[in-house]
């Protein structure tokens, strides 16, 4: 692989030293000179569409908020347009120059030979070795790729642009391996002297971005270059793309901002005094811009006519305050107590004779405002305003509250019932069911509540009645034990006691061979028996079964059956609920249970089959327990 001569192509010049100039002529303005109020805030902004903000608050938003007086300004930066001609290569190899050549074919395809290259959408159809992948621009455009040569130093891609004096440019390119092994090692310079390096990942048709900074100074023109610094025989080949070149245009404003202090209204203190004796309102601000009162008045005093609130806004270097005062412009009061009232024992009524201003004389002799009662009698009161009287006498009558007792929450047995018994002379009830009878026979477990009332006074009671269920054993049907295996045996119900005919008191109880086992349930209702009859088996017809369906109607895992290794003679399937009630059976090995018209839970199920066999006889018998998911 000698060194090749430099291969030239066409390059079309697309801007002009003009055109270039004109790429940073766009100025920013902040707008006017703003008067501000104390207090008050600005929201200054300068024109969107550039890339960075720096204002001299150190701020870099488009905006910002000001409230103090001062001079702000703000640089923005905005990117010009792109220097570099068909910096995509959808224009084909056409723009650069390269000291590699355009590739020839051979066995491997277009880029068969070292140091050359060629445009293509993907590294494979120029080289049957390299990576397919597409483009950095679109994934399916054109990309430039190379077949890397032992050559140090040479210029893969070459672009002399018409730059702007004294302007900062952003050199950035993309780079993508095609082969793994020895990933290319490229040198990026401008007028010959390098502004970085970039290593091409070893992660195939990763694209990777090289991006640099380059002031112009005097310069008119710059001539940029990539070289590949990687010499290797073996891999070095890459595409690259999207190349661009584009300088960073700056430009400031700045704005002052006036902060004016707020006028100071003072209309004093709230002010009350009979009619006839008003006095002018003056908000002690003389000279100011304007005032405002509330009924429209310009005016700088006002004397009030009537009582309510007043308030004025007072205008000065355009800022504007407000103060108000409240004027009560007493008359003749005029107090109520209200209707005589029958109340209940344990309520209280607050008689209120407040009226502003005045003084109160009660028939206790209290002078508070309002009088909080809970007891009969006649209550008088006497208001004085400035002079002015008013007198009100109000009868009040507290009834006592009727007795009401449903006793202490209670439990009982579910063959019992408790006769509720709340009669009242002269009283009306009304219980949750709606009754309104004296007497309640309980029918279940639940909240009894019932109100009483007399006089027009209620008084409520209830009592959480508790049902405890009558003891029950079940320990399912005689069956057969798998040698070598155990089964639990499990009575546990709530509150009860448990006594097995070996003496043992526990809810379970392990069966671990052939024999008669038995069970007494006892808690305060009563007491309940069952025994059961193990023989041995070999259980070689086993009975699987899930331990789960959700018979939510989606034809998933609806439907709870036994799965059997064998066929049988006879079969009986049973579910029971949790207190050991049946609530479904059937002696179709087929059919399956829904779990229609129950509850999500546990249930417990038994199975009772004999094998339809030579070999295997006698009854077996299977249990367990499935969830039932809604």
């Amino acid at each position: 692989m000698g060194i090749r001569a430099r291969h030239l192509l066409f390059l079309v010049a697309v801007c002009s030293a003009d055109l270039v100039h004109a790429q940073c002529t766009s100025p920013i303005e902040l707008g006017p000179p703003i008067s501000l109020c104390a207090g008050q805030s600005q929201v200054l902004s300068a024109p969107s569409g550039y890339q960075s903000y720096v204002w001299n608050t150190g701020a870099n938003t488009p905006s910002i908020t000001v409230s103090a007086a001062g001079t702000y300004s703000c640089t923005v930066t905005q990117t010009g347009t792109n220097a570099i001609t068909n910096g995509d290569f959808s224009a084909g190899a056409t723009g650069f120059t390269s000291d590699y050549v355009p590739g020839t074919g051979g066995t491997y395809g277009l880029l068969s030979a070292a140091g050359t290259y060629a445009t293509t959408t993907s590294p494979n159809f120029v080289h049957n070795n390299f990576a397919a992948f597409g483009d950095h621009t679109t994934g399916s455009g054109a990309m430039l790729v190379m077949n890397g040569t032992q050559v140090i130093g040479q210029n893969i891609w070459c672009q002399t642009v018409t730059v702007a004096p004294n302007t900062t440019y952003t050199f950035s390119a993309w780079l993508a391996s095609a082969v793994s092994a020895s990933p290319a090692q490229l040198q990026y310079t401008v007028n010959g002297v390098p502004i970085g390096n970039l290593n091409a990942s070893s992660v195939l048709g990763l694209w990777v971005n090289f991006t640099s900074t380059w002031n112009s100074g005097a310069a008119t023109t710059a001539t940029l270059c990539i070289t590949n610094l990687n010499t290797a025989e073996s891999g070095n080949d890459f595409a690259i793309d999207d190349i661009a070149f584009v300088p960073l245009c700056t430009y400031t404003d700045n704005v002052v901002v006036t902060v004016y202090p707020l006028p100071t209204p003072d209309l004093g203190p709230d002010q009350e005094y009979c009619a006839g004796n008003a006095v002018a309102l003056n908000p002690q601000v003389p000279g100011a811009d304007s005032y405002l009162w509330q009924n429209g008045s310009s005016a700088p005093t006002l004397t009030p006519t009537a009582s309510g609130v007043y308030w004025v806004d007072v205008t000065d270097n355009g800022c504007t305050t407000r103060d108000s005062v409240l004027v009560n412009i007493l008359t003749q009061p005029t107090i109520s107590l209200g209707p005589d009232q029958q109340l209940c024992q344990g309520q209280v009524t607050v008689l209120n004779a407040f009226y502003p201003g005045a003084t109160v004389l009660w028939n206790d002799g209290s002078t508070v405002p309002t009088r909080t009662v809970s007891q009969s009698g006649t209550y008088w009161v006497i208001v004085d305003l400035a002079g002015c009287v008013d007198r009100d006498t109000v009868a009040l009558i507290f009834h006592p509250l009727p007795i009401v007792e449903l006793g202490n929450d209670t439990s009982i047995c579910e063959v019992d019932a408790l006769v509720l018994d709340v009669y009242r002379p002269g009283g009306s009830y009304l219980w949750e069911n709606g009754s309104t009878l004296p007497q309640r026979t309980t029918t279940g477990a639940g909240t009894y509540r019932v109100v009483v009332v007399e006089n027009g006074c209620a008084t409520a009671d209830s009592l959480s009645l508790s049902i405890i269920p009558l003891p029950e054993a079940y320990l399912g049907p005689d069956r057969l034990l798998c040698a070598g295996r155990t089964e639990e045996l499990d009575v546990y119900r709530p509150g009860c006691t448990y006594l097995w005919n070996d003496g043992s008191t526990g809810p379970t109880r392990i069966v671990s061979g052939p024999g008669m086992y038995a069970v007494t349930v006892t808690n305060s209702c009563g007491t309940a028996s069952d025994d059961v009859e193990f023989d041995l088996d070999f259980c070689d017809c086993p009975v699987y079964t899930p331990n789960a369906f959700t018979a939510n109607g989606d034809e998933i895992n609806d439907r709870f059956v036994p799965q059997f290794t064998c066929p049988n003679r006879s079969y009986l399937l049973r579910i029971y609920d949790r207190w050991g009630r049946i609530q479904w059976e059937s002696t179709d090995m087929f059919k399956e249970w829904d779990g229609a018209g129950l509850p999500q839970g546990v249930y417990a199920w038994t199975i009772e089959y004999e094998p339809d066999s030579d070999v295997l006889r006698g009854t077996r018998t299977a249990s367990g327990h499935v969830v039932l998911v809604r």
